[in-house]
Formats: structure tokens, C-alpha cells, sequence
């Protein structure tokens, strides 16, 4: 009997084992590699990709020589039939599926697949967040198929990978717009400003804009007028905007936007650190200290203070570096007099007054100006969708604003938190130092291995994975690679009958592996969320 597509041929074994399942097919329809196909037989169905399709002209089916560029062109064509050979995927029998354990019959008929018949072979989730529909490597959609990734397999944490214009800020984009829609808390660390625009799909956004002494001496119109700029991208806006204070503290902007773009509403909470904070935290907050730095932070600050140190930051810098007013004797500067009575090497007190000074200089201590800014009511400016705007800060300010605000989220992660992290490579890198190491290591298993028991979703984005630290590529169990020079999809596992493809692919096609799947697939993500640039 020939099917639609043809049937499985004698002329090839069909070959099941514990290595591979395949099985050639003579084709009477027009299919491309990649392809899916059904072959059945008696109630049984078989799930097939098409892995390779060979045609051939009889004179090299016979094996015949041709002597002549004359001869080849004065012979005319005897193409034989295309053959097709599947890389069978699924097998069922009935409505139970799995991985194909007998031979498809020869002469069973193939056809093309349903609509929705190969997510039904494959198992492919039917709830969780709709990432796109189920493609071909070549980016056609297979109608009627939609890929999801469920809630579950989100809190196990996903890598996106892609070069720039691969799609991949627009796949993370969609994600964090269906969350956030389903009511869901989604958390983005925004490095180049993309984040703002799903307000123009009708969400609030709160904006964490990090906020400068230099910038907050402008006033907090001025802090409004630069989250204004961002949420317009370029474009003329016009805008509305109501102050909240809290005493002397700006606390809050509502703000109302009109572009070309659309209205968006949001709201912005000023952020800055206080002395008194982040003191007492600071091993929390800079990688750069040692194992020894930090294991006696604590007590050098208590002895510190107890010398009569200032309580802030600034202040407390200039008293460790300041000298001891003993004249002739050493030590002569305060943080190695306070090292020598604690019995602590002066590399030890130097790492310290060296992480003290890099938070100093960061500008976002302390901060004044018409009005104090501090760190925002988390509860509150962590609640819906909310954005912490980065983009304007340098690579320490940012490690910082993030390290902290990644705490705040853990404190509050349950039921679900989504956190999207653009650039990841840029506050989880590759590092030389042991100590710094230790410091990504502890803050990612806190995020992820036990964030997750709290709810917390991490979704890591970036666009060179070789500078992105290896413990981020083994704790994300699900892994999107959109369009990639091969080196990376070589580094990432990517089987090479894959990397041709995927080097190649189109914008918003992504090669989808997860423990969620049976399978591998590719994913066309469907564009909704506002995105510009």
C-alpha cells in the first residue's frame, strides 16, 4: 500500500536498536531534511524525521562510468525513485508513545503528519509558557504544533543563547510577557534598556533605576526624564509624572508616557544604598574579597568602629586609610594597626579597604541631593513586572546593583519569580581568581539550587557563552540556541548534524533541548512583545 509520502522500502533493513532507530522510505511527495513523516501499520504509528533524501540517475545506481563531458550531457536523465531516510523518533501504539522499540513492517505507507498529531507522538507539554510553534531546521512551521515550556521545567532554570539579531532579547521578551500577564512576578535586569517596552503591551512596569550622587543633584525630574528617554527609545515623548517623597526621601514617580510607540504607564523607584545597609552586608555585595577578608570583615568593622570610626562608608575609607598618629612607630596607617591587633595579615586589611573603595566609587552610597534616594520597598517594587535598569551604569556598578537586588529576590521569590538575566556573561563570568569564583559559585547555588524550592525561575541570556561561567551552563536544564557561530554550538553540545542548520538559521528560530522533551526541537518564536532596536 503507498501512502501519501510514499512507503518503507525493501531495499534498505529497518534498523531498531539501542543505538538507533531508522528506516528508508521510497517518497512520492515533496519533503525536505528535517521533515517529519508517519509510517503505520496495523494500529501502530511511527514517527519519523527525515535525516537524509537521496535521488540518483540510474547510470550511478549501476555504477556506469562516463567517459565524457559529451557523454554526460548526450545520455538523457533516468532518475531513479528519492529515498528518504528517517530518523524514527516516537512509536505508538493506540495513544501510548515512546521511543521506538520494534521495526516498521516494509511496504508500511507514509504520510504526512496531522495537524497536532506529531506534539501528540512526541509528548510535547500542552501546559506551561508558549514559547512558539514547533519548526523545522529550516524555521517552517509544522501546522497546528505548539511548543510550551512548563512552569516546572522553568524553575530548573533556562539558557538562551544567540548571536546580536538572532532574536534571542525577543525570545526572552515573550517569555517574560506571558508570565507576567498570567500574574506571575518577573524580575528583568535590563543592561541595554529593551525590557521597558512591554509597558506598550499594556503593563505596568516598575522600573529600579540606580541612581547617582551625580545624577540625583539634577533633581528627580531628572531621574524620571532619563527612565522617560528609555521607555521612548529614541522617539519623541511626552509625559506625566507625580513625585512621591517619604520625608526627605524620593521614593517614587508615577508616570504616564505618550510616543509613537503607544501609552505606557509606569513606575519608577530611585535606588541607591545607605552606609548602614550595605556595611554590614558588603561580602554579600563585591566579589572581590577573599576567603580570609571575609571570614574576619566583621570583626574588623566592630573594631572599627569601636576606635571611633565613622558609620558611613566614605567616612570609614578615610579613617582606615588614614594615619595612626603615632609618629616614628609602625604600623603607621589605621587598617594595618587594626589588622595587627586582630593577628590578620595587612593583604587581608588591604583586600578589605580595596572592596570598601570599589563600593565607594560606584556613586550609589549615600546618595543626596534635593531629596535622598535609598533601596525601594522590594515587596512592593518587585511585585508585577519590574525592570532594574542597568544600562547606563559601568560593569562594577552593575555587579553590584544586581548582587543586591538578586538577595532582595530570593527573600521573596514564592510561589514563582522570574528572573531574566540579558548579558549574563557580564555578572556571572568566567574567572581566574578562586576567591571570586567562590562568590558566584555560593550566590548562583543560592539563586538557583535553593531558589528554586522557593519559586525562583532564572532565565540566563547571552551572546557568548565562552565567557559565561561554567556553573551557569550545568545548572540551567533547559537550553535554547538560536542562530551561532559553531564554535559555540560546539561548546555547548549541539550534535553537528545540528550546527549547520542552527549557524545559519533565521531570526526567532531556536534548536530547544530540555529534560521536559523526548526529543530535541526547533522552536519558531512568534513576535508579540514590543521590542525596538
Amino acid at each position: 500500500m503507498v501512502g501519501e509520502c510514499g512507503f518503507v522500502s525493501r531495499q534498505f533493513p529497518t534498523v531498531v536498536s539501542l543505538e538507533e532507530a531508522k528506516v528508508s522510505v521510497l517518497l512520492s511527495c515533496d519533503v525536505g531534511v528535517g521533515a517529519f513523516l508517519v509510517a503505520e501499520d496495523k494500529g501502530r504509528r511511527w514517527l519519523g524525521r527525515v535525516a537524509e533524501v537521496k535521488m540518483a540517475d540510474l547510470y550511478a545506481v549501476a555504477n556506469t562510468p562516463v567517459l565524457s563531458p559529451e557523454q554526460e550531457l548526450a545520455v538523457g536523465l533516468r532518475l531513479g525513485p528519492k529515498i528518504a531516510v528517517l530518523e524514527l523518533v516516537a512509536e505508538c501504539g493506540g495513544s501510548a508513545c515512546g521511543a521506538p522499540a520494534t521495526p516498521v513492517p516494509v511496504h508500511a505507507p507514509v504520510r504526512r503528519p496531522k495537524p497536532g498529531e506529531v506534539g501528540e507522538m512526541l509528548g510535547l507539554p500542552r501546559d506551561g509558557v508558549e514559547l512558539g510553534a514547533l519548526a523545522l531546521p529550516t524555521g517552517e512551521e509544522v501546522p497546528g504544533e505548539v511548543v510550551r515550556l512548563p512552569l516546572d521545567a522553568l524553575r530548573h532554570h533556562l539558557l538562551v543563547v544567540g548571536t546580536t539579531g538572532s532574536g534571542k532579547t525577543v525570545f526572552v521578551k515573550e517569555l517574560a510577557l506571558q508570565l507576567a500577564q498570567a500574574g506571575h512576578r518577573v524580575v528583568a535586569l535590563d543592561a541595554v534598556g529593551h525590557f521597558y517596552h512591554l509597558a506598550y503591551n499594556g503593563l505596568t512596569v516598575n522600573v529600579i533605576l540606580p541612581t547617582t550622587a551625580r545624577l540625583m543633584r539634577r533633581g528627580p525630574r531628572a531621574v524620571v526624564r532619563r527612565a522617560v528617554a528609555k521607555a521612548a527609545w529614541g522617539r519623541r515623548a511626552r509625559y506625566k509624572a507625580r513625585l512621591y517623597k517619604r520625608g526627605d526621601v524620593f521614593t517614587r514617580a508615577e508616570v504616564e508616557v505618550e510616543s509613537p510607540a503607544g501609552r505606557a504607564r509606569m513606575r519608577v523607584y530611585p535606588w541607591a544604598l545607605e552606609s548602614r545597609d550595605i556595611l554590614r552586608h558588603l561580602p554579600r555585595a563585591v566579589s572581590i574579597l577573599s576567603q580570609q577578608a571575609k571570614m574576619f570583615y566583621k570583626r574588623v568593622l566592630q573594631e572599627a568602629w569601636r576606635k571611633g570610626a565613622p558609620r558611613d562608608a566614605a567616612g570609614l575609607f578615610q579613617f582606615l586609610t588614614s594615619p595612626t598618629g603615632e609618629a616614628g612607630r609602625r604600623p603607621a596607617i589605621m587598617y594595618e594597626a587594626i589588622g595587627a591587633s586582630l593577628g590578620l595579615h595587612v593583604s587581608t586589611m588591604e583586600n578589605i579597604v580595596r572592596a570598601l573603595l570599589s563600593v565607594i566609587e560606584t556613586g550609589l552610597v549615600d546618595v543626596r541631593g534635593e531629596a535622598r534616594v535609598v533601596e525601594p520597598d522590594y515587596r512592593e517594587a518587585l511585585s508585577g513586572y519590574a525592570v532594574v535598569d542597568i544600562s547606563a551604569l559601568g560593569v562594577g556598578q552593575q555587579r553590584l546593583v544586581v548582587y543586591r537586588v538578586l538577595d532582595a529576590v530570593y527573600q521573596l521569590a514564592r510561589p514563582i519569580t522570574a528572573v531574566l538575566v540579558d548579558e549574563a556573561h557580564l555578572f556571572f563570568p568566567q574567572t581566574r581568581s578562586e576567591d571570586e569564583q567562590a562568590f558566584l559559585e555560593a550566590l548562583l547555588t543560592k539563586l538557583t539550587r535553593l531558589g528554586r524550592a522557593r519559586g525562583v525561575a532564572v532565565v540566563f541570556a547571552t551572546h557568548t557563552p565562552d565567557d559565561l561561567n561554567d556553573v551557569v551552563l550545568q545548572l540551567a536544564n533547559t537550553k535554547a540556541v538560536l542562530r551561532s557561530d559553531t564554535k559555540v554550538l560546539e561548546k555547548l553540545s549541539v550534535p553537528p548534524s545540528e550546527r549547520r542548520f542552527i549557524a545559519l538559521a533565521e531570526r526567532g528560530v531556536a534548536y530547544l533541548w530540555s529534560y521536559a522533551y523526548r526529543v530535541p526541537v526547533y522552536v519558531k518564536v512568534k513576535k508579540r512583545a514590543a521590542h525596538f532596536g
